[in-house]
């Protein structure tokens, strides 16, 4: 297409590699599979809806690359089997895997129902347990691989309203690091990567004003992050640069985590920051 945009890794970074990205039909998902084939991997695109993966699906051959799209569900065992099958069939072979899909919703803890806890955990935790085990069941236990788990900057921090969703992000870091440990001896590598503030269509699901968003974005860089921006360290760990790394949780917020602390320009008199004739640090 006349917007794909030019690749940032040399061409034939990931030839000879199938990768699957889950979710691909938007945002970071679809990003991640654009800039990879853009490398010379192949795609099998996975998400429940299947008029998304097609459109990106299209994207990649008008750029020349190669995708098979493979609607699925991550939260049903039997949807995950029928696709592995599938790519299997289709292309002999997976080396990739990118934990992308997840979803969940604004609540308090205080509202949030069991059974609304329990439908977020098997959206994000048990659907990208399901797919790891089944790449790995079927391909990477005998030819290695690569798994990348999309999670967030709230899996080690707060996020007042998504107990649900940050409960379920730290719960796949810590399977990430457990599997990275058992699988290391079958040459399989995995790794988490860590959104800050992200535009993506995404953030249209919040009732939340852009306004509201751009207090939100801590940033030091002062800009939101892009979908790009998280596909790029993607390819880094899935392809042949980052085949020393495993168990790793890259922040990718932007410097946004720095401000987790106290600022403090929000506490004491901002002038002190402006004196630079001061050398003792004494508010004279």
């Amino acid at each position: 297409m006349s917007d794909q945009k030019p690749p940032r890794y040399a061409p034939d970074l990931m030839a000879g590699q199938v990768a699957l990205v889950t979710g691909s039909g938007s945002g970071m998902g679809r990003a991640t599979a654009l800039e990879m084939a853009a490398c010379g991997a192949r795609l099998a695109l996975f998400a429940r809806r299947e008029e998304p993966l097609e459109e990106t699906a299209e994207m990649i051959r008008a750029a020349g690359g190669e995708a098979f799209v493979v609607p699925g569900d991550t939260r049903d065992e039997d949807s995950i089997e029928v696709a592995m099958g599938r790519i299997k069939e289709h292309y002999g072979q997976l080396d990739v895997l990118v934990n992308n899909a997840g979803g969940q919703y604004i609540a308090s803890a205080r509202d949030i129902t069991n059974k609304g806890f329990e439908a977020v955990i098997r959206n994000n935790l048990i659907g990208s347990w399901q797919m790891t085990r089944a790449a790995a069941d079927h391909f990477m236990y005998d030819n290695g691989g690569s798994v990348v788990f999309v999670t967030a900057i709230s899996a080690r921090t707060a996020l007042t309203g998504f107990t649900h969703t940050v409960a379920a992000r730290a719960g796949v870091t810590g399977m990430m690091k457990t599997l990275a440990a058992e699988w290391g001896e079958y040459g399989i590598r995995l790794n988490c990567v860590a959104p800050g503030t992200i535009k993506t269509e995404a953030l249209g699901r919040y009732p939340i004003q852009p306004e509201q968003w751009k207090k939100l974005n801590r940033s030091v860089l002062n800009r939101m992050g892009m979908a790009e921006d998280i596909a790029g360290t993607i390819i880094f760990l899935a392809s042949k640069l980052g085949n020393f790394v495993t168990g790793e949780d890259i922040y990718i917020d932007g410097g946004e985590t720095l401000h987790m602390g106290h600022d403090a320009r929000d506490m004491i008199n901002p002038d002190m920051f402006d004196n630079r004739e001061r050398g003792d640090g004494k508010n004279e």
